[in-house]
């Protein structure tokens, strides 16, 4: 499982990869389409005024630099971000949830990348029934529910510790275990309301509300 969970992982990575890319050629298409506007308007208007001083084609090269600087940066390629994930198309809110977890990976601890890889398969399964399932109904909440609140608080709970007091023991655990502990306990919820999906059993995935806030928050350990 863990082998298929880091064959997908690398295969999402090289088409994230492929996304940025495409992002920023499109970056440096408009980048080039300024410029080229630039010289054509700065070649009608010496045209029209039988030439320009010297000084208004330099002028004109520098603001054509500064326009390819600007552009080819910005906008910048876009990430989700976690107060961006509530606000998702819910089509769109298994993919968004993946990519945002993707972009925390480095933040965690070493033990909880086999659980974002399983996290990230559970989503691939995920998306295409989000994409038939109805917003309004009480699943698509618990779905909503457990991506955009549960899985954000216990990341964002972990990544607030200070790097000091992550490996300490508190409470006979340490935050990097807790941590790998309840991403695993997600991955295995992500899977029990696909399945039940799958089954088209709403009313068993809209009664799970089992979630505690002590299964996703992290404690903080002796500041």
């Amino acid at each position: 499982m863990l082998r298929e969970a880091r064959r997908q992982r690398a295969w999402r990575l090289r088409r994230a990869r492929q996304q940025r890319w495409q992002w920023r050629m499109k970056r440096l298409r408009r980048a080039i389409a300024a410029v080229f506007a630039i010289a054509l308007v700065t070649i009608g208007a010496g045209l029209l005024g039988s030439g320009l001083a010297d000084g208004t084609y330099l002028l004109a090269m520098l603001l054509a630099a500064v326009t390819v600087c600007v552009l080819a940066i910005y906008p910048a390629t876009p990430k989700p971000k976690a107060d961006e994930l509530a606000q998702a198309d819910l089509r769109e809110l298994a993919a968004s949830t993946e990519l945002w977890l993707e972009g925390r990976r480095k933040a965690l601890p070493s033990p909880a990348l086999d659980a974002i890889d399983l996290i990230g398969v559970r989503l691939e399964q995920l998306a295409p029934q989000l994409e038939t399932l109805d917003p309004a109904t009480p699943a698509a909440r618990e779905v909503r529910k457990l991506l955009t609140e549960h899985l954000p608080a216990l990341v964002d709970s972990y990544t607030r510790i200070p790097s000091a007091l992550r490996g300490q023991e508190h409470a006979g655990s340490t935050p990097a275990v807790q941590v790998t502990e309840g991403l695993h306990v997600i991955a295995g919820e992500i899977e029990t309301m696909s399945l039940n999906l799958s089954r088209n059993d709403l009313d068993a995935l809209a009664v799970r509300g089992r979630f505690l806030e002590s299964k996703y928050v992290v404690a903080a350990g002796p500041q």
